[in-house]
């Protein structure tokens, strides 16, 4: 999070006190009206601030304010999707707060403005899709077993062995099934991101976030590839229903492919 303290620059709050600059994204243009619907800290309208060759989407926030709860998130979120609708948007992420609009037009529109015009190239007439698969109850160890059936007959043969007489077994047949288990995860996320990553401009993959998770794939996506895309989920879906679970989210505010650094003073 980028945060200014409070200075001479600083705009006045609407009830006297001092207020900061809060930023949602970054536009080539502003059409006046674009966003209807408030802001975070509520009180104060969207804004802009105009500079060379792009502009900052903002509003008012008091000087104190801080990251704060789901409401102001939402309320980020919210914004930005309005802005989607009508125009290519750069996203900040939630909680850029900067001291002024001066330090807004120094410190992030004419230090960034070659980033701005590439990002703008890239993302015009994209989206961002997510796509996310889960394992289905046991499927993955079915997988393993059917795909290696000899791992089943040796845990069988384990089985009915006295625990005492078998430990050196039992350990190498479970380090034997992690290995398996791990080459099954490598051979579906290859699987599904080959499938999926055909129809983007660019993806980026994230890592897992549990053991039932087996991937995590956001997508560019030009506009008009859209319903394919779509239509490529929905046939994984149909086809590997009894394996994986899908979550497919999209347009969203294209963060994995926006993000720079703003350089601390």
């Amino acid at each position: 999070m980028i945060s200014g303290e409070a200075s001479p620059t600083t705009r006045p709050a609407r009830d006297g006190g001092a207020s900061s600059v809060y930023v949602y994204g970054i536009v080539r243009r502003w059409a006046h009206g674009i966003v209807k619907t408030g802001g975070v800290a509520a009180a104060a309208p969207v804004r802009m601030i105009a500079g060379e060759g792009a502009c900052a989407v903002v509003s008012d926030v008091p000087a104190v304010w801080r990251d704060a709860g789901r409401t102001d998130l939402q309320a980020h979120d919210r914004v930005l999707h309005e802005l989607m609708a009508v125009e290519t948007v750069i996203p900040m992420r939630f909680g850029v707060v900067m001291a002024s609009d001066a330090e807004v037009r120094e410190r992030l529109l004419e230090r960034h403005t070659d980033e701005f015009s590439s990002l703008f190239e890239l993302l015009r007439d994209r989206v961002q899709m997510s796509v996310k698969a889960y394992y289905v109850e046991e499927a993955l160890l079915r997988e393993v077993l059917r795909r290696l059936p000899n791992l089943k007959k040796r845990s069988d043969a384990v089985e009915l062995l006295p625990v005492e007489r078998s430990q050196q077994e039992r350990i190498a047949l479970g380090r034997d099934v992690a290995a398996a288990v791990e080459e099954q995860r490598e051979l579906d996320h290859h699987v599904l991101v080959q499938r999926l990553a055909g129809v983007a401009e660019d993806v980026r993959v994230e890592p897992p976030v549990g053991d039932k998770h087996v991937l995590n794939l956001q997508l560019l996506v030009d506009s008009a590839r859209r319903t394919e895309l779509d239509a490529i989920v929905r046939r994984l879906a149909e086809e590997h229903g009894d394996r994986f679970a899908f979550r497919y989210v999209g347009p969203l505010p294209p963060y994995s492919f926006t993000d720079f650094a703003l350089s601390e003073e």
